[in-house]
């Protein structure tokens, strides 16, 4: 290296010092930036808690002796230490490396072929890799290429392995193995932070502007691959993308024996994640005519999702719920779906979610304990990703998100999915689990109300229908009065996640609001009133009534110091949010969420209360940060009082 090659290089490497870390990584990631500023990348490698740490470009060095010659080559760790490294495949077969050395027992390291010199040796472990894992066409593509031609380098062996690691299949089997030998594992092992990977699971968002439009398109697709990738492995892939009815409309067994259909539904009925199993349920119903024997799984199924207490510290409800919190908390922290609807990212979030449940259903993890840590993890970020959501997905709100009402939302797609196939079933024992009149079928435990509720992928006002006339009659009938009670508005929150109010409704509630002096009377409980005032919320949301929203400003600051029933903090702030998505202006919803702030933080607080305002503000702007302008005086002022509280 010449003199102004060596400078030339110092300074890259001053420069890559102070460069972010995503960055630093793409830039030396790239070979040509690599050459240009005369860079290679080395690296220390850990061989478990008692292995050695090998200096990277020795090791790779010492595999590429071994696989030239087949004779064993010794290399040094860290520490001096030398350790031999030799293969002990036979003739004819793909390469096994073993390192031994200060150790009990040798140790079997993956797959090293592609650093193999002999070319036929690198295509068929290429061809064996990459089919094992799914890796998509175009990506198998760029490595036969290369490995068509010469060995991988170093860095490009690293990129490899990344690259397989990238595929649900891969890490569905990293998150088992680390559970199952209780390795300490964070939010990074259980959530990718990398947007091909959940493309290679649900596909690249389509410009679709609802779930049903994305399955019957890109979705529809994905099954397909993972059809034709293994029959019967792609069938059970497939049924962790089950988050909603039109995906498993699109799920097709025809290319699949009967007996494996039987043994597909034996595996979920023994081993199946919630998702999978309410997947097969839809499926199961569908193609029961032609696969009979079907019945008493599909009768086990739904038991077993009906007897799923929620409520239960073991409830695999609570294990789902702390999964969804996790997940998708983390897709809004890294950002990784920034751009695209809220429904695609939580498709990604939930099917996820139902990989790494399905990867501890028969670990001895503690749901109760794992819904804590997740909540703990990603709960703030959860809940105000979700409510930034509801500009443009106003029917769903974050509260649905708890095991209960994920519950009903599964109750409620086999109640619909088993009238849908009704004609299957006539002389079933499955139509009297469902909608018989004994008290243990899904009918009989489900109010009228929850099942019906909009899911995570629905959160759109397309498929809202509209509210029907003698609904819309009875609830002017009751705010169309002088005598105006809490009452008054429970027809009206009780309907606007059913059907899609309309103006003039949403008008009523406000005259309403107005002509009680924003007071609700004959209130018996707190739970009453926010019950009433998220549902009018909701009401001013799904109906995208600004006048509402405003009103309801005045009744939360009003309620915010009730002597009997004071609404919280977080309280307060929530159904602010949720009154905020009747805007569907991005700017004119950061004015509102703005002002909203504000007025909390101009406000007296108890306790912790300041503490929660600049947490949950903090993760607000952070999601959207343009609100900083917005929100500026509310932060000020919170740190005010904050600052003051601890000098006294």
């Amino acid at each position: 290296m010449t003199n102004s090659q060596f400078i030339k290089s110092a300074l890259a490497q001053a420069g890559l010092a102070l460069t972010p870390p995503l960055v630093r990584e793409a830039l030396l990631n790239d070979a040509s930036f690599r050459d240009e500023y005369s860079l290679k990348l080395d690296g220390i490698l850990s061989f478990s808690n008692s292995g050695p740490n090998i200096q990277q470009s020795e090791f790779f060095e010492g595999i590429r002796r071994v696989l030239s010659g087949r004779t064993p080559t010794h290399v040094s760790d860290v520490d001096g230490q030398k350790w031999e490294i030799k293969n002990i495949s036979e003739p004819g077969e793909l390469p096994q490396i073993v390192l031994s050395g200060n150790l009990q027992e040798p140790m079997y390291l993956p797959d090293v072929s592609m650093l193999s010199p002999d070319r036929e040796t690198r295509l068929r472990y290429l061809d064996k890799a990459i089919t094992d894992v799914k890796m998509p066409v175009h990506s198998r593509a760029v490595w036969q290429i290369i490995l068509e031609e010469r060995a991988l380098e170093d860095f490009e062996f690293d990129q490899f392995m990344d690259d397989l690691r990238d595929t649900p299949i891969q890490r569905a089997r990293s998150i088992r193995e680390d559970v199952l030998e209780r390795k300490e594992i964070g939010v990074s092992s259980f959530v990718p932070a990398s947007r091909t990977y959940y493309e290679r699971m649900i596909g690249t968002y389509d410009g679709s502007t609802s779930i049903q439009d994305y399955a019957k398109n890109t979705a529809k697709n994905i099954l397909r691959q993972l059809s034709n990738w293994r029959p019967d492995d792609g069938f059970l892939s497939s049924l962790l993308l089950s988050l909603h009815s039109s995906i498993t409309e699109e799920i097709d067994v025809s290319h699949l024996q009967g007996e494996d259909v039987l043994k597909a539904f034996k595996f979920i009925e023994d081993y199946g994640d919630l998702t999978s199993q309410l997947g097969a349920i839809e499926v199961g119903l569908r193609i029961l005519p032609l696969h009979p024997d079907l019945e008493p799984m599909l009768l086990n199924l739904v038991k077993q999702i009906r007897d799923d207490d929620p409520e239960s510290k073991t409830s695999h409800f609570r294990l789902f719920s702390g999964l969804f919190f996790l997940v998708d908390g983390e897709l809004s922290r890294s950002k990784v779906f920034s751009a695209e609807p809220p429904f695609y990212r939580r498709f990604a979030s939930l099917s996820q979610a139902a990989l790494i449940h399905r990867q501890l259903i028969s670990t001895a993890i503690d749901p109760n304990t794992f819904l804590g840590w997740a909540f703990h993890q990603r709960g703030e970020q959860f809940y105000m990703q979700s409510f930034v959501d509801m500009r443009l997905e106003p029917r769903w709100n974050p509260d649905y998100a708890g095991p209960a009402q994920l519950r009903a939302d599964f109750i409620g797609r086999i109640m619909i999915a088993t009238r849908k196939w009704e004609q299957n079933i006539k002389n079933s024992a499955l139509l009297d689990l469902v909608f018989g009149s004994q008290s243990d079928s899904l009918q009989s435990l489900s109010d009228s109300f929850h099942p019906f509720f909009p899911g995570p992928l629905e959160g759109s006002e397309q498929s809202q229908p509209t509210l029907p006339e003698d609904w819309a009659a009875a609830i002017e009938k009751e705010l169309d009065t002088k005598e105006i009670t809490s009452a008054s508005f429970i027809l009206l929150v009780n309907s606007a996640l059913l059907f899609r109010p309309g103006p003039r409704q949403a008008e009523l509630a406000v005259k309403a609001l107005k002509l009680g002096n924003y007071q609700l009377t004959n209130l018996r409980t707190k739970s009453e009133l926010l019950a009433i005032l998220n549902g009018l919320a909701t009401v001013a949301a799904v109906s995208r009534s600004t006048d509402l929203a405003s009103e309801l400003q005045i009744l939360i600051h009003k309620y915010r110091y009730d002597l009997e029933y004071k609404l919280s903090i977080e309280e307060a702030i929530n159904i602010h949010m949720v009154a905020a998505a009747s805007q569907e202006d991005a700017g004119r919803w950061k004015e509102f969420v703005g002002d909203s702030f504000t007025d909390l933080a101009f406000r007296d607080f108890q306790n912790k209360e300041a503490e929660i305002l600049y947490s949950r503000l903090q993760r607000l702007c952070q999601i959207i940060p343009e609100l900083w302008i917005k929100c500026g005086r509310a932060e000020a002022a919170t740190l005010a009082y904050i600052a003051s509280r601890n000098i006294t």
